[in-house]
């Protein structure tokens, strides 16, 4: 069981707002690429480009700052609550668990930096040598897809291994553990990234999941 005297409230209250707004990330992000841009059907790739960059550079940059360095800096402050709410140094599990949650945090934070840089670098060639933007406005999409959204196997990993040393050590409740385990499922199942909808699912019950974390780590702060 978790050792009440090494957790901080202030510590747990952290990390708790932080899980809500890992699950404001995802709303932002999907209003700013779903709802705010919105690009015309009828545009080839350097169209697209175009109408991209010169008409919604902003929304974009905000959305990436929002979805990958906002959220990044969110998860290291609540992978900080959870070493504290399951003080377990002896769970293998646990232990696991918090490195590929750091992993997952490296590659948010790249994604996010490398998106940006590349959208400034991308903006400035389209005027002066339209198929080098078009190439690099395309592998920049490629290692952002990639390392930060694209395959959700680090994130998968994270929660599925955190949900299963939380049952093991019975810190939070099992509803909480057992929807951490569909989450990181379905995370893992990305792998599988030709198949539609998973990653939508695992947005999706993983936005549930944050709600439910930021909440139970909030009474667990006052309780202490």
């Amino acid at each position: 069981m978790r050792d009440k005297t090494i957790a901080s409230p202030a510590i747990l209250q952290a990390g708790g707002v932080a899980a809500f707004g890992m699950a404001f990330c995802y709303i932002s992000v999907a209003v700013i690429f779903f709802g705010l841009i919105t690009l015309p059907p009828d545009l080839d790739s350097l169209g697209r480009l175009q109408y991209f960059l010169q008409q919604q550079y902003l929304w974009g940059a905000i959305g990436y700052g929002i979805g990958y360095l906002v959220f990044g800096v969110l998860l290291a402050i609540l992978l900080q609550a959870l070493r504290q709410a399951i003080a377990e140094p002896q769970s293998a599990l646990a232990g696991l668990a918090e490195r590929f949650g750091n992993v997952w945090l490296v590659l948010m934070m790249a994604s996010g930096m490398v998106a940006l840089l590349s959208m400034e670098m991308t903006l400035r060639l389209l005027d002066t040598n339209t198929e080098q933007a078009l190439a690099l406005h395309n592998t920049y999409q490629l290692l952002t897809n990639a390392l930060g959204g694209g395959i959700e196997l680090v994130g998968g990993l994270w929660a599925l291994l955190l949900s299963m040393a939380g049952l093991k050590h019975n810190v939070f409740s099992k509803s909480l553990y057992s929807l951490g385990i569909i989450v990181g499922s379905l995370g893992i199942a990305t792998v599988l990234h030709t198949l539609p909808y998973l990653k939508d699912a695992f947005g999706i019950t993983q936005f549930i999941w944050f709600i439910w974390l930021g909440v139970t780590l909030l009474r667990l702060a006052r309780e202490l």
